[in-house]
Formats: structure tokens, sequence, C-alpha cells
């Protein structure tokens, strides 16, 4: 893309740095349920969506030619209907799962983590956890000296 950018352009990457596989804190629930999901997805037989984490996008505008002129991170917040919409992500795949029994047991473990997420947020004083964050990072082409 940098060819493709005016002297002095800039490009704008907007990505998600990549849930952890644990935390030291009530945010782990929310780690427990990417590691089913992803699971579930790969026993369907399916891929899983890759982030990429910030330093590695900050690097590789780098090694392109850019200057890295800002990064940004916004932390996200997760309330149990957010936790849930990944956990259905994880139920939507049973169906692909080789066997019926894998399929029912890996239904009991998932239902497990819909009530400890229940029970995770309803212990925040605002129902929600943090975990991780969005960035956008701005890439700008030099301006060629002539």
């Amino acid at each position: 893309l940098v060819p493709h950018l005016a002297p002095g352009g800039r490009l704008y990457v907007i990505g998600l740095q990549p849930i952890p596989d644990s935390v030291n804190s009530p945010a782990n629930i929310m780690c427990k349920i990417r590691r089913v999901r992803d699971a579930c997805i790969l026993l369907a037989n399916h891929r899983c969506y890759r982030e990429y984490p910030l330093d590695w996008i900050e690097r590789h505008l780098r090694k392109s030619g850019l200057n890295v002129v800002q990064s940004r991170t916004y932390p996200i917040r997760y309330d149990h209907s957010t936790m849930v919409r990944q956990i259905n992500v994880g139920r939507s795949k049973l169906k692909l799962f080789p066997t019926k029994g894998m399929a029912a047991e890996m239904g009991k473990v998932l239902d497990d983590l819909e009530k400890e997420s229940l029970e995770v947020t309803r212990k925040q004083s605002d129902g929600r956890i943090t975990l991780g964050y969005d960035y956008v990072v701005v890439g700008e082409r030099q301006v060629d000296s002539d």
C-alpha cells in the first residue's frame, strides 16, 4: 500500500489486541471463553480469525517505510451479553463436530462458561470487565526531500 500513498500521506490501521491465554483477574473468564470458542471452531474444521498485536503492526509499518506518528489504545469493556455472543459462536459450531458425544460435552462446557460469566459480571460494580484494547495506528509516508 505504501507506493499508493502520496508523500506525507497517511495510512490508518485499526485493530484489536489479541486476547491473552490468561490473566490474574476476573477478566480471565473472557480468556477462557476465547480458548473454548476457538477450540469449537477448530473441532468444526474451520479456521480461527486472528488479530495482529499492536507491536507487530507498528514494526511492519516501519519495515514498509512508514513513520509511525501515533498509536492510540481504547480499552475493551465486556458485559455478559458480549460474552454470550462469543459463547454462541462456539455453540454454532457444535453441529459440525466429529461426533455427537463430543458436541454434547462441549455444549456443557459452553453452558458452564455462560453461568460463570454471569457470576463474574454480577460481581462488578458496573456489570463489566475490562480486558485488552482496540487500537489505531497512524503510519505516514515520508516527504521526499529533493
